[in-house]
Parts: C-alpha cells; structure tokens; sequence
C-alpha cells in the first residue's frame, strides 16, 4: 500500500499557521507543498523506505507514521527557511525607524528561534528512527 503525498501534507499542515496558503486554491497549496516535501525528501538519507519511489500522487512505498512525521517535520525548516530569508523582513529590520526596527527584529529573531526549535525536534526524530531502525550514521544535513 502507498503512501499519498497528502498524508504528509496534512500532518505539515498541523504544525504551521499561514494565512497565504489558506487564500491559494487547492492546487496551487499542493503544488507549494510538494516544493516543501521534494527539498525535505534528500535530507531525510537513512530513510528504510526508497523515497526516490514516487509519483504524482505519493509515494510508491508505505511510509511508517514516524517517516511520514520526520518529513513533516523537515517540511517544516523548508517552509520557515524563505520566511527568514525574505529579504523584505530583513530590509524592514535595518529600518531607522524604532518601533519598525524593534518589531521586524524581534519577529525575525522569533522565526530563528522556530527554526532552531523544530531542527532540534527533527534531530530528535532522526535519531529516535535510527535508533529504532539500527541506523546511525549520517542522518541529516542542514
């Protein structure tokens, strides 16, 4: 039995709140999330199931809860990793103007501490899996 593209994206969509994707169409939200899961997929490497076995709809092999919560997890980082990024957040920080500056900085600084938050969480995760799984090499890459 398979394990649809969906099933990850529902349990992504758990841990975030973003009012962009809910004013998307569905089509446009999958396409995002397949953005997300496709750069997740290389950093999850000791994955037991062959996560290069996929189609458009899922993958070809069934994922176990905990791989399909890891890959939410690392979807996670992909989807914080623009928003950190965003060169709009980081132009308003270096604003001259206080409240501006104190509000965009502390902002940024929050998705930084996020980030930092659910990589720990993912390390976690990986670590548990391999533990598991008898895998403990090379898990995860930033």
């Amino acid at each position: 039995m398979a394990t649809p593209y969906k099933d990850i994206f529902v349990s992504f969509l758990g841990k975030i709140s973003d009012p962009y994707l809910a004013d998307m169409t569905d089509n446009d939200i999958d396409a995002q999330l397949l953005k997300y899961l496709n750069s997740s997929i290389p950093k999850f490497r000791k994955c037991k199931q062959d996560l290069s076995l996929k189609d458009e709809s899922g993958f070809t092999e069934t994922l176990t809860d905990e791989e399909v919560e890891i890959l939410a997890n690392l979807m996670v980082i992909e989807w914080l990793r623009p928003q950190i990024n965003n060169l709009e957040i980081l132009k308003q920080a270096l604003s001259p103007k206080d409240f501006t500056l104190r509000s965009q900085a502390n902002h940024l600084k929050e998705l930084q501490s996020l980030k930092k938050d659910a990589q720990s969480e993912i390390s976690k995760l990986l670590v548990d899996y391999s533990y598991n799984n008898n895998v403990l090499d090379d898990l995860y890459d930033d």
